[in-house]
């Protein structure tokens, strides 16, 4: 084979880098080659191993790349499957094993035929795979839209997957994966689902897909597990996958808590195992209204490998990523001091001093409820910056102040710690923008601006929010 061939051969294959080194290695195996690929996902890992993959890509294209692991490529089963295009481990690992479902189901729109393919689950996870027929377009990778009927409210759209690759036939290939709760599904259930654009092509392909669950081995929580007082994580549940495992609980947020977001990050368990998450922050269906207020949510966390079916207990990690709470808007010409707290942590703010000089405001202001020994100056800076500045009829107005009106908003301002051991603070609001005149304050008086408060970043004084907890776990069949 020629140089520029086999180079060819290289960029035709229409799989992430990634995910090459997989294939890579096992033809090198199969020609006779030792070694092993360790990928850890949701992470930038650079270590021996991906060096040596980029080496081997660079002697693909060097002319000497050796028959025998040329050949092995070529039989590896994957190779003339919509896997070779979306490679992922369960998937090919499945089809392997002749455990992934064969479908033919077809939609025709706007002379564009859309034809499923295939369907797995696997450890919370449901995919199905289609092509496209009839689609004109020379670009490599195609956006798509879809959407669902959740009547079990148990579904989540894994928004990344929402591409289509070219194929060498010319075809598209795409996945659709759903994140679900297996304990909650029935094999031979229907999912009605449709595809709304595809490209900047707006049409109707409608399909109702079965359901096809796999036997796996699971384990549940025997316990509720109260954390912070603002969190009740119950029906805890971990299911085994082909090539890794679903972490899946239900949490209760107090009123306080309702707009928060978690992420279940890692667990290890009594024997020592360790399992790192490749996914997390996952919510399954929309959040419920609990009867005496707050929410409840059904959320997953996709590990890395199987968990020990014999474990007793998991040892369980995560993060509050948002502690969410509405802002306060302070008229200029209120009666100060003023004080504020949060609901989560009762970190407080007194705002003492509002003056004007020339356009610029300077506010000086105080947190309290704070561990001032383990806050350092940056936190306190960033915290006193995200403090904004506007037109106070116009901010009731806005969806949110991230969608506000050029001219009538300061989103930050230059704040500094006059008192570290205090808190105390100073903010300036120029009330120019030199570098655009458009976010020049227009018709600024003290009748008609206020602060805004944001309470959501002030709860990050109070810790890092990082949660803990322990559950005892069984077999799911209770032996």
């Amino acid at each position: 084979m020629e140089k520029h061939q086999m180079k060819q051969l290289y960029q035709d294959i229409d799989v992430p880098k990634a995910e090459l080194k997989n294939v890579i290695h096992s033809a090198a195996v199969r020609a006779g080659k030792e070694g092993a690929v360790r990928r850890r996902w949701g992470r930038k890992v650079i270590n021996g191993l991906a060096v040596a993959a980029a080496l081997f890509i660079l002697y693909l294209s060097s002319g000497l790349f050796m028959p025998s692991v040329n050949t092995a490529m070529g039989n590896i089963p994957v190779a003339g499957q919509i896997y070779r295009v979306f490679q992922d481990k369960a998937g090919s690992a499945l089809f392997k094993s002749n455990l992934v479902t064969k479908l033919n189901e077809k939609a025709e729109s706007r002379g564009i035929t859309v034809t499923v393919k295939s369907v797995y689950y696997d450890s919370g996870q449901l995919v199905y795979n289609f092509t496209v027929d009839n689609l004109k377009s020379d670009e490599e990778d195609i956006p798509f839209e879809v959407d669902y009927k959740d009547s079990r409210n148990i579904l989540s759209l894994d928004y990344d997957s929402q591409g289509m690759k070219k194929m060498k036939d010319g075809r598209y290939a795409g996945q659709v994966r759903l994140f679900t709760d297996g304990a909650k599904m029935k094999d031979g259930d229907k999912l009605p689902l449709v595809i709304t654009k595809i490209k900047d092509i707006p049409g109707n392909w409608r399909f109702t897909l079965p359901i096809k669950k796999q036997k796996s081995v699971s384990l549940e929580g025997t316990k509720a597990v109260n954390v912070n007082g603002l969190y009740r994580f119950f029906d805890i549940r971990a299911e085994n996958g082909t090539t890794g495992s679903a972490l899946l609980y239900s949490v209760d947020f107090q009123n306080a808590a309702e707009n928060d977001a978690i992420s279940i990050d890692e667990a290890t368990d009594d024997a020592g195992n360790h399992y790192e998450m490749t996914l997390a922050a996952i919510e399954l269906g929309n959040r419920k209204n609990l009867p005496g207020g707050g929410k409840r949510i059904r959320g997953q966390t996709q590990f890395s490998k199987p968990i020990d079916p014999k474990a007793k207990t998991l040892f369980i990690t995560g993060d509050i990523k948002t502690e969410s709470e509405p802002g306060e808007i302070v008229p200029l010409k209120t009666k100060l001091p003023v004080s504020y707290e949060t609901k989560h942590h009762h970190v407080g703010i007194t705002i003492k001093k509002i003056k004007q000089q020339g356009r610029r405001v300077i506010v000086d202001y105080q947190f309290s409820g704070i561990d001032v020994s383990k806050t350092d100056e940056d936190q306190l800076m960033n915290i006193g910056e995200s403090i904004g500045l506007g037109n106070t009829k116009k901010m009731k107005t806005w969806p949110s102040l991230n969608e506000y009106e050029k001219g009538y908003y300061l989103k930050g301002n230059k704040a500094k710690v006059t008192n570290l051991k205090t808190g105390e603070m100073e903010s300036v609001f120029e009330l120019d923008d030199s570098s655009d005149k458009e976010y020049s304050l227009r018709d600024f008086s003290f009748d008609s601006y206020a602060l805004y408060v944001n309470r959501t970043f002030m709860n990050t004084l109070a810790g890092d929010g990082k949660i803990t907890f322990s559950v005892p776990v069984r077999p799911a069949d209770g032996k």
